[in-house]
């Protein structure tokens, strides 16, 4: 059961990780050529206070579903 608990709660902070990862790629290549600086600061933290959420969100989920995955295995 702990061993359960973990392997969930891992996969939920890789997800979070990997979330972070490719908005932060997407956002440099798709954004920065068009944003300038000061735009770029500027909207960082509305960015991040509603994308940092929903990674949550999602990583969360993510480790639920795999611990309902496993116990059931």
């Amino acid at each position: 059961m702990k061993k359960n608990i973990l392997t969930a709660f891992l996969i939920s902070i890789i997800s979070f990780v990997l979330n972070g990862a490719v908005f932060v790629l997407s956002y440099n290549k798709l954004a920065t050529p068009f944003l300038s600086e000061e735009q770029r600061v500027l909207n960082a933290d509305f960015i991040m206070s509603i994308t940092v959420g929903a990674f949550a969100t999602v990583s969360i989920a993510t480790g639920i579903a795999i611990y309902i995955i496993l116990r059931k295995h």
